[in-house]
């Protein structure tokens, strides 16, 4: 592999905004000439109520730019998620705020005995709040991908009753199993976790996601999907989820028009069932490893395709929010550098809502000492992201010559003791030790992260009403009783 050759032009964003009506040109081409194909009648008629031509029994819808248009313009600029009972944990998506979710798995490594298994109910509970305490994980994604101690029909109902018991800050969902009760009993759960239907509706803290299938397929899943979203007033988190070089292009620019494709259509479908409902432009396009046939998510090109949906948000002024992930079965040192590299471009490129920390290998395995190292990565995205503030007290001049040059010192000024705190970030794992005590007595960075988890899990309380915790509950009996007998 070629090394690059220092020719290279740094940006927030991977391409222009005169390339992103390129791309935007290119996206409807393929919409008008060839279409999406819809395997739902529902969204047909969603479809042909704005506009759409419907052609091969109408299984295949072609979108004019008009349509598009109309759609993109009908979409809020910003909206919030809520902190269920709670406005101290409100996330802003789309003002150029940066909030940091978890992410799932389907695998954990044991905080407690250090071994690698299946994930549990009490593994819900316990990444539940986990999320709760650290202060830099702002929502959550599914605590675990599935429960795999308890019953697969209700699997959902289950994990998201522990969910919702355990914390109030706001949350994303993404098609779980399928079953025939999923779509209503989940949102079922969110409105008792938020005090009600209506109180949820004024003050959704979930965000539901939809997802074409790739190439240019709209199922019936995720209409089922898109209309209990839009029906609850749960904003939508609009996604393409292809897999370059297999069920998308093999180059960046070809992914990124398949990607607006996709979700140019998804923005007609539910701007057609839901004028105005709120929605973001979501980033999940990785390459496919030609070597194993498994997607990449820890690459450049995942990363590069995920700021280029960020590009083309801004080009429409809409929220985008997107994936983090890393490829790696350890949380390691590849695991690290390809999350704090990927996170880092997203927040500068404005990525509203970042799901990455306390994951790895693709959905596939959590931690919970990791989640407690990530929280710290967060932090220091953070104050990059606060930059430099400009004002007369922190230009300090009076203090600059007050001081005067050499010997003088600042240490033992007031202005000194008044802003550090403020200004310096003194973060609580990282080493900041000389090397002498640190090679004398020192506690390794992993130790450290399992020790605060486990302070978490025994010490740790729910913040949700016991009341709201029964009703969960109670609603849970109801499902169970009704699919299992």
């Amino acid at each position: 592999m070629e090394g690059f050759n220092g020719k290279l032009v740094g940006s927030v964003y991977p391409i222009t905004p005169d390339e992103c009506k390129m791309v935007h040109d290119a996206a409807i081409r393929v919409l008008q000439e060839g279409g999406v194909r819809c395997d739902d009648e529902r969204a047909a008629k969603m479809f042909e109520a704005v506009g759409c031509t419907l052609e091969n029994d109408r299984q295949l819808v072609k979108i004019s730019e008009k349509v598009v248009m109309a759609a993109l313009e009908t979409c809020p600029s910003n909206f919030t998620l809520h902190g269920r009972n709670d406005p101290s944990k409100d996330c802003s998506i789309g003002t150029g705020e940066v909030h940091f979710c978890t992410v799932t798995g389907r695998y954990i490594d044991d905080v407690r005995t250090g071994e690698r298994r299946k994930v549990t109910r009490q593994d819900a509970i316990d990444g539940t709040l986990m999320a709760d305490a650290l202060e830099n994980v702002h929502g959550l994604y599914k605590p675990v991908m599935w429960i795999y101690d308890e019953e697969m029909i209700c699997n959902s109902q289950i994990l998201t009753t522990e969910w919702m018991k355990h914390t109030n800050k706001p949350g994303t969902w993404v098609y779980n199993t399928g079953a025939e009760h999923e779509v209503s009993d989940l949102i079922k759960m969110w409105q008792i976790a938020a005090g009600g239907e209506e109180e949820m509706r004024a003050k959704p803290h979930m965000l539901g996601h939809v997802v074409v299938n790739p190439p240019r397929v709209i199922d019936v899943h995720y209409t089922d999907w898109l209309m209990g979203f839009c029906d609850s007033g749960t904003p939508l988190s609009i996604e393409s989820a292809l897999m370059g070089g297999a069920t998308g292009p093999a180059t960046r620019a070809g992914m990124l028009v398949q990607c607006m494709v996709e979700i140019y259509a998804l923005v007609v479908q539910a701007q057609s069932y839901k004028p105005g409902h709120p929605l973001a432009f979501c980033s999940f396009n990785p390459a496919m490893d030609m070597r194993t046939g498994l997607w990449a998510t820890g690459t450049p090109e995942y990363g590069i395709n995920g700021g280029g949906i960020a590009a083309m948000a801004k080009y429409h002024n809409v929220p985008v929010v997107g994936f983090g992930m890393s490829d790696s079965c350890d949380f390691d040192q590849q695991s690290a550098y390809e999350k704090a590299l990927k996170s880092y471009n997203y927040a500068l490129a404005g990525l509203s809502w970042i799901i990455d920390l306390g994951g790895t290998a693709g959905f596939n395995l959590v931690s919970w000492p990791e989640m407690v190292l990530e929280n710290e990565m967060a932090a220091y995205i953070g104050e990059y992201l606060k930059g430099i503030v400009i004002d007369e007290e922190r230009l300090a001049v009076d203090t600059i010559l007050k001081v005067g040059p050499l010997p003088g010192s600042y240490m033992k000024e007031k202005h000194t003791r008044q802003w550090f705190r403020k200004e310096f970030y003194i973060p609580e794992l990282s080493n900041k030790e000389f090397f002498e005590s640190w090679e004398r007595e020192h506690v390794e960075l992993q130790d450290k992260a399992k020790a605060k988890a486990l302070d978490i899990l025994d010490n740790h309380e729910s913040p949700v009403d016991p009341a709201i915790q029964q009703e969960l509950d109670d609603y849970l009996a109801h499902c169970m009783k009704r699919d299992l007998g």
